[in-house]
């Protein structure tokens, strides 16, 4: 996604729902959203806060964008973090470490892979 530093969530995604070929109606896209069209016009317009995780991923699934980047666009955390969070409550812990440890996220998941490679099973 080239939102380019400033572009707001709303205006991403009136302008990446109208781009696609067909275009992509407001009304249909709330539709296929299950929100109502006058919220989805607010959220367009900036008028209101970008909606729910849930909400942002479904968008960025239908409008093929990258998820990640849309939810941080959006200031929301992933579904899956927070259901983690809210599961286990070592999964705070695991996060700080992780973020302190100067690893990037391909490091560590190689870290990761090689230590399940060495557990017995």
């Amino acid at each position: 996604m080239d939102e380019g530093k400033g572009r707001r969530f709303g205006d991403v995604i009136r302008e990446t729902r109208l781009r696609k070929r067909p275009p992509l109606s407001l009304r249909r896209f709330a539709v296929q959203l299950d929100i109502a069209a006058a919220y989805l016009s607010k959220i367009e317009s900036n008028l209101d806060r970008p909606p729910s995780a849930e909400v942002v991923e479904k968008m960025a699934e239908i409008l093929e964008l990258d998820r990640n980047e849309l939810l941080r666009l959006a200031n929301r955390i992933p579904t899956e973090f927070e259901e983690a969070f809210k599961r286990d409550q070592r999964a705070p812990d695991f996060m700080r470490v992780a973020m302190r440890s100067g690893y990037s996220p391909e490091e560590l998941e190689e870290l990761i892979q090689k230590k399940r490679a060495k557990k017995p099973k």
